[in-house]
């Protein structure tokens, strides 16, 4: 009973810690454990969003000042999610993300002479990242696809399609 009541004021503490970080929010958000956000930029969610994080593998999100995040309704972030947002990455309705999934849309450090780059991420509705998974920028996930784990993503991947690999590529169609 203590354990039970104990489990039911730490989801409640994260929840609210999470809420405070988001711009805007919809109904029926649960976040179980620590949470790490930073940056200062826009976090926008919709319904239902289930955060699922303990105390050696939390979810890490930063957004630049300036970039915003968005995510539909009935996402689903795993244990140790890491979300590295610069410019724009938006993560659609229904959408799975496993254990340690990784989702950048920077390069973090320029090469060189060569300045960081960004371009936005889209990751469409219908769609599971399965464990391990790195999206790097510039990417889109179609609607209805599948990654394996442990995939790299560095191209888009079309609507209703298993892909996996490093890179990730295109296994078969979904349909």
């Amino acid at each position: 009973m203590i354990k039970k009541l104990k489990t039911k004021l730490s989801q409640k503490f994260w929840t609210d810690h999470f809420k405070k970080q988001c711009t805007e929010f919809g109904d029926r958000m649960v976040v179980r454990g620590k949470v790490s956000v930073n940056g200062g930029g826009q976090i926008i969610c919709g319904n239902d969003l289930l955060i699922r994080c303990d105390e050696i593998n939390p979810v890490k999100i930063h957004i630049a000042p300036d970039a915003i995040l968005t995510m539909g309704n009935q996402v689903f972030l795993n244990n140790g999610t890491n979300i590295s947002c610069s410019n724009n990455i938006q993560i659609g309705t229904h959408v799975d993300i496993a254990d340690e999934c990784l989702i950048m849309d920077n390069d973090f450090h320029g090469v060189g002479e060569k300045e960081p780059q960004s371009a936005p991420v889209i990751i469409e509705d219908d769609v599971w990242l399965a464990s391990r998974v790195i999206i790097l920028k510039g990417v889109r996930i179609g609607k209805g696809s599948v990654v394996g784990a442990g995939s790299v993503v560095s191209k888009s991947i079309p609507p209703n399609s298993f892909a996996a690999g490093n890179p990730a590529k295109v296994i078969r169609s979904l349909k």
